[in-house]
């Protein structure tokens, strides 16, 4: 499982973080950004040497062509911080260490229906999102067998919602309590709990 950090609990609050893998779409397009750079510095250099005049536009493209490769992967990184205070979670997405943005917030006791993402014997989806008008990414990686889904209330949109996300075991023993008692006997078929 990919980096999954608890920055703090408390009894009534937990957070976690989990930093998504890298989609190979993206990987791609870095190293066609680095290619198409090399590309543009040896126009530089054959430019310089044939036609100083244009030299300086190739100069000026190189310079675009850099701060994009750079932007691709400064941006790249993502994570999530799921935020449990009180029978609420937050889900907030975190883009190049900086950029803040809120995936979702909803009342766990709210929540119409939870499972693992995969079924284990099978592989198969439990869960088919083309039948959701509202679906919700905020997992490490969707082919991980640790991956859960949430059937919730998206209170941002005011619209019911499919959440795929990663929980580890912390932050599935916040939400377990506040789950009406049917989805606990589900989830407890799913994931048994240590009983405390």
């Amino acid at each position: 499982m990919g980096k999954l950090m608890d920055l703090g609990t408390m009894d009534n609050y937990y957070e976690q973080i989990v930093k998504r893998k890298m989609s190979s779409n993206t990987r791609l397009a870095i190293i066609f950004g680095i290619v198409l750079t090399m590309i543009a510095f040896a126009g530089c250099v054959f430019l310089a040497n044939t036609l100083p005049v244009l030299a300086l536009v190739a100069i000026g493209l190189l310079g675009v062509a850099i701060y994009l490769v750079y932007y691709m992967i400064s941006n790249a990184g993502i994570e999530y911080e799921y935020t449990f205070v009180v029978g609420e979670m937050r889900i907030e997405r975190i883009k190049g260490q900086k950029k803040r943005r809120k995936v979702t917030s909803f009342d766990v006791k709210a929540v119409d229906d939870i499972g693992k993402y995969h079924n284990p014997e099978t592989g198969e989806k439990n869960v088919d999102p083309s039948k959701h008008k509202l679906v919700l990414r905020a997992e490490e990686n969707d082919e991980n067998e640790d991956t859960y889904y949430l059937i919730i209330h998206d209170k941002i949109r005011h619209k019911p919602a499919l959440l795929i996300f990663s929980p580890n075991e912390t932050t599935l023993e916040k939400l377990r309590p506040f789950l009406s008692v049917e989805l606990k006997k589900k989830f407890m078929s799913i994931h048994p709990f240590t009983q405390k």
